[in-house]
């Protein structure tokens, strides 16, 4: 197409003559002949090909498993050509949920040596310590082995680019680099630290070994350079950016590591009718003791006094749930707080939007995916202002409480909550819900990192199967 003037002018030149001079048919067969050259080298663009490698992907597990399940299907769904590379713990699963996709789901083999530090890690280690030591070592024999197959899952498939959502964690090393296609990493969070007044709630062997393992993460980066040598790294937040090895090259670009899938937290229509004036608190999430689960009952406790006919649902599980029952039956509470245990994926939006307000006062949540799912259903979220939720609401769409000491963190918290009038929680909600379709939803993330993965393409004007379409 190089001498497309020069094609048109003669085009026009002998469009002329032939209508005023009657010239012979051998014109007009000339200019059939260009343009049929010319359509002939117009390539359809090609179809943008991605592997997206994580060590677990599921529905079930949550946390950053779950990421890796949502980039695969919210890729597809925007018509990209994508695989997926996991362990093969997740195949039974996977057939299950993603059974269409099958032929796209590529996993490596468990061996023995890692069971044995899963078994050995999980008996000795918290789980901030598990992650540097035991873990770290499952997790890169685990790469070591997705390596050797993206080797040869990259000519088979014609691959453009791999896509390493998880692990989140800035200074785990990866194995994913030299692998002749772009490499894009994350989005990663992390770098977090309790609040200077909660450093209590962290254990000694915690405090002892993280600045220990933070240190050696700079050396492993070296000896394993797959994020210092990846093309592109996506970060959550400055305070991640910070956290990355030092000596990388690739441009950092911020994204939000979590998503809301706008057709799974939406309300439902035939939610059971509610009493004005009456205040439902929830809290969603894991029963460890950094979620903050005791704040909220504390809280709740003053609330109480103030308005006897709140309640409080506790959606979740965890090693804390037997303590929180007796803090709430000495609080006076056992009647006012339901504790509902474990709650489905499936079942958690219509619980959650049968609430007003989402208390989540975590003193070490890097994410805090809830905040956002309750942000999406028009819930007002009432947080302290560290990690992941003060990122969140840091715009509005919430109430933040800065992370001072317990006493006056209850306080505030409480005044937080008795100020939220219906018309004030409807004013926020509808703000958080803007937020959310803004910035949040897993179809305007994936619309991002298309354009991050044309950045790196060989060619950068690839097509999704919106335009050019595949087989899957």
């Amino acid at each position: 197409m190089g001498n497309a003037p020069f094609r048109i002018f003669t085009f026009s030149v002998l469009s002329y003559n032939a209508r005023s001079m009657l010239l012979r048919g051998e014109a007009i067969v000339l200019v059939e002949e260009l343009i049929a050259q010319d359509i002939e080298r117009v390539e359809p663009p090609k179809p943008l090909r991605v592997m997206i490698v994580a060590e677990n992907a599921s529905f079930v597990q949550g946390g950053a498993s779950f990421l890796a399940v949502q980039w695969f299907r919210h890729l597809l769904r925007e018509g990209v050509d994508v695989h997926l590379l996991v362990h093969i713990r997740s195949k039974a699963e996977l057939d299950q949920s993603l059974s269409t996709f099958t032929s796209r789901i590529h996993y490596v083999p468990e061996v023995f040596l890692q069971t044995i530090c899963w078994k050995v890690g999980n008996a000795i280690f918290p789980p901030h310590v598990r992650d540097f030591t035991s873990g770290w070592v499952v997790h890169l024999i685990t790469q070591f082995m997705q390596r050797r197959l993206a080797r040869r899952l990259i000519p088979q498939y014609k691959i453009d680019v791999i896509h390493e959502p998880t692990p989140v964690a800035p200074r785990l090393p990866s194995m994913i680099y030299g692998l002749g296609v772009p490499v894009v990493m994350g989005p990663m969070n992390g770098n977090m630290t309790y609040p200077p007044a909660y450093r209590s709630r962290q254990s000694l062997r915690e405090r002892a070994f993280v600045p220990v393992a933070r240190a050696f993460a700079g050396l492993a980066n070296r000896l394993i350079p797959g994020k210092r040598r990846a093309d592109i790294l996506l970060v959550a937040n400055e305070r991640t950016r910070l956290a990355l090895p030092s000596g990388y090259k690739g441009k950092v670009v911020v994204l939000c590591e979590n998503g809301v899938d706008p057709d799974v937290w939406r309300r439902p229509d035939d939610l059971p009718a509610r009493h004005g004036d009456q205040l439902r608190i929830a809290f969603l999430g894991r029963l460890v003791g950094w979620k903050g689960v005791d704040l909220a009952l504390d809280v709740f406790a003053k609330v109480k006094t103030e308005m006897p006919s709140a309640e409080l649902w506790i959606m979740g599980d965890g090693p804390a749930l037997p303590r929180l029952r007796i803090q709430a039956k000495a609080l006076g509470l056992a009647d006012a707080v339901t504790f509902h245990g474990w709650v489905s994926p499936e079942d958690c939006p219509r619980l959650l939007s049968q609430t007003d307000v989402l208390l989540y006062p975590s003193v070490f949540d890097c994410g805090g995916a809830v905040v956002l799912e309750a942000m999406a259903l028009g819930l007002t979220v009432v947080a302290l202002n560290w990690g992941g939720p003060g990122d969140y609401l840091a715009e509005g769409g919430g109430v933040l409480v800065d992370p001072v000491g317990r006493r006056q963190a209850v306080t505030e918290l409480t005044n937080a909550v008795l100020n939220l009038t219906p018309s004030r929680r409807r004013k926020l909600g509808a703000a958080a819900q803007r937020r959310i379709a803004d910035q949040y939803t897993w179809p305007a993330k994936v619309r991002r990192i298309i354009g991050v993965y044309q950045s790196v393409c060989k060619y950068p004007e690839a097509a999704t199967s919106k335009e050019v379409p595949w087989r899957r």
